[in-house]
């Protein structure tokens, strides 16, 4: 990889402005302009108030129905990642455009989500207030210590977002065509999202390899999707694996592999010591996660007992 010599006395953010612009101009020159509203059959619905809701109104597998639950409570959240992004930058960089952009975008997903929810009855909506309650009032998100750790950490986590969203249309009722490809609409979005936050990471890589190795480092090593202060996460974390939507073996297979091997990092040049140890680390972290993924696989091919 060539890298751009720079003095870190600069500052990463202000030597990414350039970057920054570029990226988002490419963004907005292929908007997606979809409106919610006419994603949803309105006609559909029935009041609560007249049939309760039952989970024989919309039958889903548990993993199917938690990843739908943990996927809309996420983008619930959205106010509190936007916060996170002030705080590490600037109102007059160039990334505070992109904050808005993105926060505007990010924003039609929760309520294309939660219309679709309360029409089709897949969710308990008694359990989806009450979760959203909760989180919000939490107010748990990542807490990246530096530019260079958020960039790296939104990265991987918008590729994650995009395979949870497809997976879960994917498993969606195929009659469910509406679910479908709204779900696909919103992945289609955090797939933009995710091609910003990846380049302006490679471009970060350019200007200071050894930082962004470090952060990069960290955030693998540590990464874990958002939703923390949902109310029952764990269970539903790994209800969601087991149905095969998201779970250590897409992290692997779907985010780490295709984001570390556009950013290259094993052939980086001239890394700091500390840059070439976290460079190590990250490598075994890596390789830690292709064994545990190696032995899931081997698990599951073993034929049941009877």
């Amino acid at each position: 990889m060539v890298t751009r010599r720079s003095s870190r006395s600069t500052g990463l953010l202000e030597e990414l402005a350039p970057d920054v612009e570029r990226l988002l101009n490419r963004h907005l020159e292929a908007p997606r302009l979809w409106y919610p509203h006419e994603q949803i059959d309105w006609g559909a619905g029935a009041p609560f108030a007249d049939r309760p809701w039952a989970p024989t109104d919309y039958p889903l597998p548990d993993g199917v129905r938690s990843s739908i639950y943990v996927n809309l409570l996420t983008e619930d959240n959205l106010p509190y990642y936007t916060t996170t992004l002030s705080r590490l930058s600037s109102p007059t960089h160039p990334i505070a455009d992109w904050n808005h952009q993105w926060t505007m975008e990010e924003n039609r997903h929760a309520m294309v989500m939660r219309d679709w929810v309360h029409i089709s009855r897949c969710i308990d909506p008694v359990l989806l207030e009450d979760g959203r309650r909760v989180q919000m009032f939490q107010a748990m998100v990542p807490a990246p210590e530096t530019f260079a750790d958020l960039i790296c950490y939104v990265a991987l986590q918008e590729r994650a977002t995009q395979v949870a969203h497809r997976n879960t249309a994917a498993h969606l009722p195929k009659e469910d065509k509406i679910g479908r490809n709204l779900l696909g609409l919103v992945a289609g979005d955090e797939t933009k999202h995710y091609l910003f936050y990846r380049d302006l990471t490679l471009a970060g890589f350019a200007i200071d390899p050894s930082l962004m190795m470090v952060a990069a480092a960290k955030q693998v090593s540590a990464f874990a999707m958002p939703g923390t202060g949902i109310p029952g996460f764990t269970r539903h974390a790994v209800r969601i694996a087991k149905e095969g939507i998201y779970g250590l073996t897409q992290f692997a297979r779907d985010v780490l592999d295709p984001v570390l091997t556009l950013w290259d990092v094993n052939h980086l040049e001239d890394l700091t010591p500390d840059a070439e140890r976290a460079r190590i680390d990250l490598t075994a972290v890596v390789a830690k996660l292709s064994a545990s993924v190696e032995r899931l696989a081997a698990k599951a091919s073993r034929p049941a007992l009877i």
